[in-house]
């Protein structure tokens, strides 16, 4: 239960992700909208991107917070397990080693993001912390 009160931001991203990974979007986007040929490669990038950054905060926040090290491992993970999963449980998605790169790019930038700004205030009003920023 701790765990869900310090990282339920992460969790919640996390979720949206797997619902989203796991979802039959063929049959629910109309055939005449027609997406950038690589459009899917900037939402693998930006949701990994958003689950890093989003995760480092939260565990930034914490007072017994996991290694960095860590932090990017369990992400990456992530990401490649939702690609098995997408080979393995659906017959209507299939898991993309290029999917796999753009989820760790993500991955990769939001850390190097939340490294650069961790000290600056505004990363932590964003995500409606109340008490002072600074840890």
């Amino acid at each position: 239960m701790r765990l869900l009160k310090i990282y339920w931001r992460t969790l919640l991203i996390l979720t949206t992700i797997l619902f989203l990974s796991l979802l039959n979007i063929g049959n629910m986007i109309p055939r005449e909208i027609h997406f950038h040929r690589h459009f899917d490669k900037f939402v693998h990038f930006m949701m990994y991107f958003t689950l890093s950054f989003v995760f480092f905060i939260e565990n930034y926040k914490n007072e017994n917070s996991i290694r960095k090290i860590w932090v990017i491992f369990d992400t990456i993970t992530i990401g490649i397990a939702i690609e098995f999963l997408q080979f393995l449980v659906t017959n209507y998605r299939s898991g993309n080693f290029y999917d796999a790169i753009f989820n760790t790019l993500g991955v990769t930038v939001g850390s190097v993001l939340f490294i650069l700004l961790k000290d600056f205030p505004f990363i932590y009003k964003i995500m409606l912390y109340k008490e002072s920023y600074k840890r």
